[in-house]
């Protein structure tokens, strides 16, 4: 029986006044801040206008995170560095962790006492990987291996023609399905030059993938007239039956086919994966799209 996955998110924002000028000692996060139950000392509320006032929102503990954010930059979830993004205007300054998309810093809202708000992202753990920016979900996956086997079948299926597209360095299409044909994905290599991909994506990396993945997916090379094949397992490793039927049918040339290989691929080739896409990825990535409704560091603080 799988887990249920749960991804971490800080799409949600707390924006607050800053009263005080904080001098952080050491790089210790408050544990209390990163908690999905934490609740502000001061939410805003108006008992008398009988709604949420910005102005009023407050909390100790955050204006703590936002000065030790300044000075050690570091992530309060997964510890590492974060980078630095400048804002325009003179705006203020954040910060934000390309491995799991945390954000924060301390800036002035357009008209406002200067550097008198902070903002951080907030905590919040999310299922369904559907649900979550495709760059943060590699990144968690391939940061926590163990967890790729919370994802069922089809939520595979349905990551991984991005992920292979990133490893292979070529276009990949998902076309898995109830009549995929025993094909799950399909990468183009060239302009006449295509491999078969099927993905077995198992409860538990214990034991061996089975000869007979091997045969089926021989077949269909021979079906479709596609010489190449990939098999991937979560599997720690293919038995030994599977290998050497896999190395005889890469023996073969077929008329109008030209030779046939089949690779395959175990548990760690599939982190290798993981690790190529989200290096890729991560470079690709700029900084301003972690931030959840960014808009050139304008608002980012308030507005008027």
């Amino acid at each position: 029986m799988r887990e249920q996955l749960r991804i971490p998110v800080f799409e949600k924002e707390f924006l607050f006044n800053i009263r005080n000028e904080l001098i952080v000692k050491i790089d210790e996060p408050n544990n209390k801040w990163i908690d999905t139950d934490w609740r502000p000392e001061n939410d805003g509320w108006d008992p008398d206008l009988k709604r949420h006032l910005l102005g009023l929102q407050y909390d100790s503990i955050a204006e703590n995170e936002v000065f030790r954010l300044l000075k050690f930059r570091t992530c309060p979830y997964c510890r590492t560095s974060m980078e630095k993004l400048v804002l325009p205007e003179n705006l203020g300054i954040a910060f934000v962790c390309k491995n799991c998309f945390y954000w924060g810093g301390r800036g002035t809202r357009p008209g406002g006492p200067t550097n008198t708000r902070g903002n951080l992202g907030r905590l919040n753990f999310i299922s369904n990987p559907d649900d979550v920016k495709l760059e943060l979900l590699i990144n968690h996956l391939q940061q926590n291996v163990d967890r790729l086997y919370n994802l069922t079948p089809r939520q595979a299926e349905k990551l991984m023609p991005s992920v292979l597209s990133d490893y292979l360095k070529c276009e990949v299409k998902g076309i898995g399905g109830t009549k995929d044909g025993g094909i799950d994905a399909l990468a183009i290599l060239g302009e006449n030059e295509k491999m078969i991909i099927q993905i077995k994506w198992r409860e538990k990396k214990k034991g061996a993938e089975a000869v007979s993945v091997v045969r089926e997916v021989g077949g269909t090379l021979l079906a479709r007239k596609i010489p190449k094949g990939l098999i991937i397992s979560t599997r720690k490793k293919f038995s030994k039956t599977a290998i050497e039927e896999a190395n005889l049918i890469s023996q073969h040339e077929i008329i109008e086919m030209g030779k046939i290989e089949l690779k395959l691929n175990d548990f760690n080739d599939l982190i290798d994966m993981f690790n190529i896409s989200s290096k890729i990825r991560n470079e690709n990535l700029n900084s301003e799209e972690i931030i959840p409704y960014y808009n050139d560091g304008f608002e980012l603080f308030g507005r008027l």
